[in-house]
């Protein structure tokens, strides 16, 4: 083991210690095809399936606020543009 894998494993522990949580526990069934995957998935990384999921819902949460920002700011503007030619055709 070198350096980096005892920090990674120290860092590991800490994030999945119940102690240090102070959120909500949770339950998911992940059905079969994804139980294999991300058992296959803590293998290959030397990862904890808890940690592996709190990424996760992270990632997926960031992506979609992200994705709900821009669409709101695309609808946004279009109905700006939609209201100036309206006012431009009613002003003629």
């Amino acid at each position: 083991r070198n350096k980096s894998d005892v920090i990674r494993e120290a860092i590991r522990r800490y994030l999945a210690t119940p102690t240090f949580s102070s959120g909500t526990r949770i339950e998911v069934e992940l059905g079969p095809d994804l139980s294999v995957r991300l058992d296959d998935f803590c293998r290959i990384h030397g990862e904890q399936p808890d940690v592996v999921l709190r990424y996760a819902a992270r990632e997926h949460i960031a992506r979609s606020s992200t994705d709900d920002a821009t669409v709101d700011a695309v609808l946004s503007k279009r109905l700006e543009e939609l209201r100036a030619r309206f006012d431009d055709s009613t002003e003629q």
